[in-house]
């Protein structure tokens, strides 16, 4: 079985590979909807997929059917797709949208770096979100990770966050150590989101958005999730406002987070309970699926 199939072979000048991955470095769909607005607002068209097969366990990614009147109408597979974008910006782009692969870490990042070598990638970026202890009525933080030394400046002048972080890892890690051996750069991107606000967050998706924007030194029109980001925050303070108990907890975080500077483990002082994480998400849920009514 083919690595990747191809569609199409465009001619690209140089372009940067941004890659997300559903899964694990996931949190707050930061990275699949990252790529998801980068793919729509620049008309970025597929052109390679990447099988299944070889790397995933399907019953962990299930297809998913349409079923009406017990007639089956579509089946969907989980899909890992290459997106190119020419000129669009001044730049041109190759956008992944996947899942993090189950299997065979080693050989899918020696094809996907081969890949990246043949349309003659210099700089890969990955694009993730990650649950942390700070408090939605802050500024986005945006934590960087990368692989050659000769990056630190320019991820410090962005304003990035340099990543503090011992444990398990995600693929966005692993292509780096195979990318820096290559001599490949590579950055990683990681919107940090609100433990306590376990929902789709356009305000991270926003704020690393806005990182890979200062980074490239492009001009990606980002107006629209500006005003989404800003119509987010307003729902979440709607709501926290209604919540005396909620409201407290939050106050708390806030106040520690000042002190320290950097993100605050609260829940070795006091968690928000699990029902407060489910009622905020079934409450923004509710409002996204008004929203595609009206639509």
């Amino acid at each position: 079985m083919d690595e990747i199939i191809y569609y199409e072979i465009p001619v690209l000048n140089r372009p940067y590979l941004i890659a997300g991955f559903e899964g694990w470095p996931n949190a707050a769909e930061v990275s699949s909807l990252s790529i998801q607005h980068l793919v729509e607002i620049l008309k970025a068209k597929k052109f390679a997929s990447i099988p299944m097969e070889n790397y995933y366990q399907m019953s962990s990614n299930r297809p998913t059917a349409i079923i009406k009147d017990g007639r089956l109408i579509e089946l969907i597979h989980p899909g890992n797709h290459f997106y190119y974008s020419k000129d669009a910006i001044g730049k041109d782009l190759i956008l992944f949208s996947g899942i993090e692969p189950h299997l065979r870490w080693n050989v899918f990042a020696d094809f996907f770096l081969d890949f990246a070598k043949r349309f003659a990638v210099p700089r890969i970026f990955t694009l993730g979100g990650t649950y942390d202890y700070i408090p939605h009525t802050h500024p986005t933080v945006v934590s960087a990770l990368f692989n050659q030394e000769s990056l630190r400046e320019e991820v410090v002048e962005a304003g990035l966050n340099l990543t503090e972080y011992t444990g398990p890892i995600s693929i966005h890690t692993f292509l780096q150590e195979v990318a820096r051996k290559r001599k490949l750069e590579a950055i990683s991107l990681w919107g940090h989101a609100p433990q306590y606000l376990q929902a789709r967050n356009i305000k991270v998706v926003y704020g690393v958005l806005k990182k890979l924007n200062e980074l490239m030194k492009t001009e990606i029109d980002l107006s629209r999730l500006e005003n989404a980001s800003d119509y987010f925050d307003h729902q979440v303070n709607d709501l926290v406002s209604q919540d005396p108990k909620l409201q407290e907890i939050i106050n708390k975080l806030e106040e520690a987070y000042q002190k320290s500077g950097r993100p605050f483990p609260f829940g070795k002082k006091e968690e928000p309970k699990e029902d407060k994480v489910v009622y905020i998400q079934a409450f923004l849920k509710r409002q996204e699926d008004e929203e595609k009514k009206e639509n």
